[in-house]
């Protein structure tokens, strides 16, 4: 999880710093006290100058000049500062390679990078992670549910684990001694219902069904009743997956939301398509109230979880990280970036 990140990180910060002397350097480094330069006798009747002082020069000779006098040829050449200019472009242009490699975000590289510019190359460290903690948004359902039932609507496209999910939260409830009922409102996926069944099966929870085809307003409507009469605690509504760019079906999650008004609506994102995460995100943005990352535990790059907290402002409520119902956890923003190598 976060490998790739972390080695990049690794890799740009190391480079930042100073590199120790290596063995093999040692060896040709002489020891203290080991190979002085044999004295020269001096000729008689002339005397060593004395140190800081030119030695006078003779008659019809030029003046001479000791060696800590001369600039050496680098010297001339190399402006004061160029080195620690060089050193922070150099950290800058790895850092932005390196991060946009981790699938993160243009617009998310050029903050961070801007933070960074404000610092010398040995804070840029402290200040990337500073940065970072203030991007990564955590939220969390309260443990006192403030309506009954409380209704949380999954949206998302395909393929970003929406029924796994829908699973995972009903365990999450169940745990905590909430009863809950599930809406299978995925009426176009082929074998979506029978998925849906299999999982409230195996956790012992109500599921509210109509035929394939059928309305999923209604479909949602009609477990939000339910839960009413039976006075659930809790109402999963599983929706279709959809492109964030199919207009009619962004329209029919619209109808949804707008017949069964839900307390809570989440955005799967699938945590490995990177820069693509971010799109869907912003086309899903005015629909949901946060995000659940999935398939976190398979992340090697990071990118989406910083770019999708920054770029759209949604918190991120869990991270699905795992196959199994209770793979489910918060968001832990110094958790994340301990394991970034931050």
């Amino acid at each position: 999880m976060l490998g790739f990140l972390r080695k990049k990180i690794q890799r740009i910060f190391g480079g930042a710093e100073e590199s120790p002397v290596t063995p093999e350097a040692k060896k040709i480094q002489p020891e203290a006290g080991k190979h002085k330069p044999a004295n020269k006798p001096v000729a008689k009747g002339r005397t060593s100058p004395k140190p800081g002082r030119p030695a006078k020069a003779e008659e019809g000779q030029p003046a001479r000049v000791s060696k800590s006098e001369v600039a050496r040829p680098e010297q001339l050449a190399k402006p004061r500062g160029t080195g620690l200019f060089v050193n922070q472009q150099k950290l800058l242009e790895d850092l932005e390679t390196g991060l946009l490699e981790c699938g993160v975000a243009f617009e998310v590289v050029d903050i961070l990078l801007a933070g960074v510019r404000e610092v010398k190359p040995r804070e840029a460290k402290a200040r990337l992670r500073k940065d970072l903690l203030a991007l990564l948004k955590p939220a969390e359902i309260p443990a006192r549910l403030p309506a009954r039932p409380y209704v949380i609507l999954i949206a998302g496209i395909n393929g970003t684990g929406k029924t796994t999910t829908v699973a995972k939260l009903a365990r999450y409830f169940l745990d905590r001694k909430k009863s809950v009922v599930v809406a299978a409102a995925d009426t176009f996926r082929a074998a979506a219902i029978e998925q849906l069944r299999e999982h409230c099966n195996r956790l012992g929870v109500r599921m509210i069904e109509h035929q394939y085809g059928s309305d999923p307003a209604a479909v949602a409507f009609d477990a939000v009743r339910h839960a009413e009469a039976k006075k659930v605690d809790v109402v999963l509504i599983d929706t279709s997956g959809r492109l964030h760019v199919d207009a009619g079906l962004m329209r029919e999650l619209e109808k949804v939301k707008r017949v069964v008004k839900p307390h809570l609506s989440l955005l799967t994102i699938d945590a490995t398509t990177g820069n693509d995460a971010v799109e869907q995100a912003r086309a899903f943005d005015p629909l949901i109230d946060g995000v659940v990352l999935t398939k976190f535990d398979v992340d090697e790059r990071g990118g989406a979880l910083i770019s999708v907290s920054a770029v759209t402002g949604k918190p991120v409520y869990f991270l699905a990280a795992g196959q199994a119902y209770g793979d489910l956890e918060p968001l832990e923003p110094r958790k994340i970036i301990d394991a970034m190598g931050l």
